[in-house]
């Protein structure tokens, strides 16, 4: 079986080492409410700021120095590379019934995260339903992950009891 977008078996190693720390400091941060604004501070040089989508240049005094938290991005762009990783790192004995696994975990994943998406539609309003939005970016990919890494390593263990 060839299946051209899964990459080497090697990244899933790289892909844990990034998805875990960054979902467990993702999760701090939120249950914690941190004021992410705080970490990881650069000023942007005078000039560069047009390059970037900032809510100060567009809608306050462009004559400061423009201030940035990168602390939220690094963690996002950690856990979408590591979850990435995770979901197309090819196992080392890819079968037909991995495949199937596969395919049923993206169908759970879009069926799961579809549902939640409309339940939040529903019964969010106002800013937190920005939040919601945001959290939709990662949900299918840990939907996916979960499951079918659930299907392929814990589910066989309680079948063989």
């Amino acid at each position: 079986m060839n299946n051209h977008l899964l990459i080497a078996h090697r990244w899933k190693t790289l892909g844990w080492v990034l998805t875990i720390p960054a979902l467990m400091l993702g999760l701090y941060c939120m249950v914690m409410e941190v004021n992410m604004d705080d970490y990881l501070k650069i000023t942007l040089p005078q000039g560069l700021e047009r390059m970037f989508w900032i809510d100060q240049i567009i809608f306050g005094n462009s004559d400061k120095p423009v201030t940035l938290s990168l602390l939220d991005e690094l963690i996002s762009i950690a856990l979408l590379t590591g979850l990435l990783l995770l979901a197309f790192s090819k196992e080392k004995v890819e079968d037909e019934w991995i495949q199937r696994v596969r395919l049923d975990s993206l169908q759970w994943a879009v069926l799961i995260n579809s549902i939640l998406l409309i339940a939040f539609i529903v019964f969010t309003h106002g800013f937190p339903f920005f939040s919601v939005l945001v959290y939709n970016m990662f949900t299918p990919l840990l939907i996916f992950v979960a499951r079918f890494y659930f299907i392929l390593r814990i589910k066989p263990s309680f079948s063989k009891n």
